[in-house]
């Protein structure tokens, strides 16, 4: 049986668009299988945050990457260029993988929402969305489409800031494995903790 790793994501945050490439090539290199467990950065309950002044830039200083480059340019990976929607709520995209799981079509669900959001920028928290991107995916519909109306799964998504805090949760993504946390880890780190805990 394939080890399962837990992994704490949103759709929304660009280390997790990373994690998600990342957990495709764990997947080919180890016997694993992920869990994927919404932990909403942006629930209903918790405002926008409003933006900061932007910095002033000394141009005749040269430019220096970000973690977030720097994390990019490690996976050997492009930044996405797609427009995204702003401020959209996602709380119905981690319904679906919910629901997904319980269709036995998890995975595909994840795939399809990260490529529809970072690739293609669609507004994956929308209903008719979802319902039209999972379409071809979720054997019934009709049982998704209730999960997004009732809002069935919703004790299972875990909203940011305190109820993540406490499951210990303070970056997303954050993959648990052998027992420890790893939190915005480039590929090697999760390597050398898959191969230290499936031994």
């Amino acid at each position: 049986m394939a080890a399962v790793i837990p992994v704490a994501h949103d759709f929304l945050c660009p280390w997790c668009w990373i994690g998600w490439h990342q957990t495709k090539r764990l997947s080919k290199e180890f016997r694993v299988e992920f869990d994927w467990i919404g932990h909403e950065l942006f629930p209903e309950e918790l405002a926008w945050p409003e933006p900061g002044e932007p910095e002033v830039e000394n141009p005749d200083r040269p430019k220096t990457p970000s973690r977030l480059d720097l994390a990019y340019a490690a996976e050997g990976m492009t930044p996405p260029t797609v427009a995204r929607p702003r401020r959209m709520r996602i709380h119905n995209a981690l319904q679906a993988v919910e629901e997904g799981k319980a269709q036995g079509v998890a995975d595909q669900v994840v795939e399809a929402l990260y490529k529809a959001f970072w690739e293609e920028g669609r507004a994956i928290g929308e209903e008719d969305v979802l319902l039209e991107i999972l379409a071809p995916i979720v054997p019934n519909v009709e049982s998704l489409s209730a999960t997004l109306r009732n809002r069935a799964h919703k004790h299972k998504i875990v909203p940011f800031d305190d109820e993540a805090y406490a499951a210990g949760v303070y970056n997303v993504p954050t993959f648990f494995i052998g027992g420890e946390r790893y939190a915005e880890q480039p590929y090697s780190v999760l390597v050398r903790a898959l191969q230290d805990s499936l031994k």
